[in-house]
């Protein structure tokens, strides 16, 4: 048997696609040859996965080879054009017919609610605010598999590097409050942010006393994070530049006591490794991140909640609120 998967992005959706290799091998067993083409940018993420045969960064890669059944999963032209190239018995998930983009029957279920909707876009964002399926629960589905479990597979020597950075550190509570500028309505209020640490700095959290505040974000982001480090100084706070490396960054957050996120790649790879999650939402669905019973949720209470829209209104993500919602302690 032998399956590709086509995800290429964004970061996250890889990390959260990625545990289905495992229920695809219990589901198929030694006979699968499991195949997967992603972008180059994502490619560390799925480099450690075991149940990953082969791991490649074009669909030339892919050509060579016939497919029992094609999971495409990406939306975007080129994406449609390279599977419609590719020698497969079956094909789940998005396509081009006619020449035209659209989806299979048996991946309605998420594409339904998506860009390619056959409905339109408007159908498509109401299928979204309705929606009270959990992305694992659809794409079990569209999988074929009886259910799926959270994992992640870092670089060993990395995991090692982040337990000893950490280790000094004692408790350490991580925030990822940005969203890379592309999303600004993902993110915390900096006034918000900033009540949010000096609270946790001091101590007045269910999370207790004498922890450290792990501050999280690439490029610009990062920046930002330093500036509200440098006016606390003395404070116990760390700024890591992991821009070079999202294993990096994967194995610093595997290694936090507890995290605070915005719906992003950081809230993905915290649930991947078990890492006791607050997530909060303003733009995007928070039914369908699954919790896994470790992910308490905030929610903006803004009428254009889960609108997917860059501009949506955040003021109801406050400081207060996540502090109250506060209900997993760290290990």
């Amino acid at each position: 048997m032998h399956i590709l998967i086509v995800k290429h992005g964004a970061l996250g959706d890889v990390v959260r696609t990625s545990y289905f290799a495992r229920a695809l091998r219990e589901r198929w067993g030694a006979d699968l040859r499991l195949s997967w083409i992603t972008a180059p940018g994502s490619a560390s993420l799925l480099r450690f996965n075991p149940d990953i045969d082969d791991l490649w960064t074009s669909f030339a890669e892919a050509q060579p080879f016939h497919y029992d059944r094609v999971f495409s999963l990406d939306d975007e032209r080129e994406a449609l054009e390279g599977v419609a190239r590719l020698d497969a018995a079956a094909i789940t998930g998005a396509l081009l017919q006619d020449g035209r983009p659209a989806y299979t029957d048996d991946a309605a279920g998420w594409f339904d609610m998506g860009l390619l909707s056959r409905f339109g876009k408007a159908r498509a964002d109401e299928l979204k605010r309705l929606n009270n399926r959990g992305h694992g629960e659809i794409y079990c589905e569209l999988f074929g598999v009886p259910s799926v479990r959270p994992a992640f597979h870092g670089n060993a020597r990395l995991d090692s590097w982040a337990t000893d950075f950490l280790r000094p550190h004692g408790r350490v509570i991580g925030i990822n409050a940005f969203a890379g500028g592309r999303w600004p309505s993902k993110e915390l209020p900096l006034p918000e942010l900033e009540r949010l640490i000096d609270a946790l700095l001091a101590g007045d959290t269910p999370l207790g006393k004498g922890l450290t505040v792990m501050l999280i974000g690439a490029g610009a982001d990062h920046g930002r994070n330093l500036q509200i480090a440098a006016q606390r100084p003395g404070a116990r706070l760390l700024v890591p530049n992991t821009d070079d490396s999202v294993l990096c960054l994967a194995a610093l957050v595997g290694r936090l006591h507890y995290m605070i996120t915005s719906d992003s790649l950081a809230m993905h790879l915290a649930i991947a490794q078990q890492v006791p999650t607050l997530a909060f939402f303003a733009p995007t669905s928070a039914a369908e991140i699954d919790d896994f019973g470790q992910v308490a949720k905030v929610v903006s209470t803004a009428p254009d909640y889960c609108s997917y829209k860059k501009d949506a209104d955040n003021s109801s993500i406050t400081a207060a609120r996540l502090l109250s919602s506060i209900v997993n302690g760290p290990n």
